[in-house]
């Protein structure tokens, strides 16, 4: 069904200089959707239930608090039999099994989980694997924009999402935790449960935990702390077959793999197979450590050609 405009709203924003920030609806029923945007509405009746996927919530000060979907891809997501995916769906689906006996404990009925590790060691990957089963099963995955944007996130799902959807499972994506100190309070609150958002998981990523708050990584705050380890000889072996590396090459890459990241294991057969590097070139190229320079206080270098 198509929306009714009210021409007088289009007269008076002519009019007009709207300063402040549009509020929400005191009272929200359904969804309306333009396009890829999905907003909460009182008087147009287009989308009843958000359809399973990914999103973002977002703000405008002509619609107010929307959310977008997001078209994610990946390269490829492959369950290595280090079970570590595989152990934590058993556990998140557990979880979405019990919300009758939280709610008979007076419980929330969230979950938070925290996965940590070095750059490139595929939390984004573990993620994407999570986000694409609760889909599935017909929840929706929120992606968190930074600190910056989680206050404008929480009003979102309190207000709209739970009041039109209070049983779909959510899971909320918060990456790199130790930017969040700016946001305490309202992080706190929010993993707390004092926002009240039930049937919700919380998945936060990290590569630094040293710097993170205390009061963060509490239990009934953040409840499962799992790291995310550099691949094992097991997985790189697995990771080249998956990649159908040739037999007479798959030991050698192994063997001199080690200590590398997921990405890094990308990159390597990138380089071999794609762009015909040697393996040792590929090896030096992807080992070797990227230096940092600063190109605006360093001395220009003076060609000899006066440029």
């Amino acid at each position: 069904m198509g929306s009714v405009l009210n021409p007088q709203l289009f007269l008076l924003e002519d009019l007009f200089e709207i300063e402040e920030e549009t509020p929400l609806p005191s009272k929200v029923s359904v969804w309306m959707q333009d396009k890829d945007i999905v907003k909460a509405s009182t008087n147009v009746t287009l989308l009843k239930k958000i359809n399973p996927g990914i999103y973002t919530v977002e703000f405008d000060k002509n619609v107010g608090l929307f959310c977008r979907a997001l078209d994610v891809k990946s390269d490829e997501l492959f369950l290595f039999s280090d079970s570590i995916t595989q152990k934590l769906l058993e556990e998140i689906n557990l979880f979405w099994g019990k919300a009758e006996l939280y709610k008979e404990n007076n419980l929330i009925h969230k979950r938070g989980i925290l996965l940590e590790g070095f750059p490139g060691t595929g939390k984004s990957s573990l993620i994407s694997i999570l986000s694409t089963h609760i889909i599935k099963q017909g929840g929706v995955v929120f992606k968190v924009g930074g600190y910056r944007n989680l206050e404008d996130y929480i009003t979102f799902v309190r207000n709209s999402f739970r009041k039109i959807q209070p049983d779909t499972p959510i899971i909320t994506i918060l990456e790199d935790l130790d930017q969040y100190e700016d946001v305490e309070e309202e992080l706190l609150d929010f993993l707390d449960g004092k926002t009240h958002i039930n049937h919700h998981v919380v998945i936060a990523t990290t590569n630094n935990t040293e710097t993170i708050p205390d009061t963060f990584l509490r239990p009934s705050r953040i409840d499962l702390k799992i790291e995310i380890p550099l691949p094992c000889e097991q997985t790189r072996r697995e990771y080249f077959k998956y990649k159908e590396v040739p037999e007479k090459d798959l030991e050698d890459l192994v063997m001199k793999s080690d200590q590398f990241s997921l990405a890094d294991l990308k990159e390597l057969y990138i380089c071999i197979y794609l762009l015909d590097y040697t393996v040792e070139d590929a090896i030096m190229k992807i080992s070797s450590p990227r230096e940092k320079r600063n190109y605006l206080s360093s001395p220009k270098n003076k060609s000899r050609m006066g440029f």
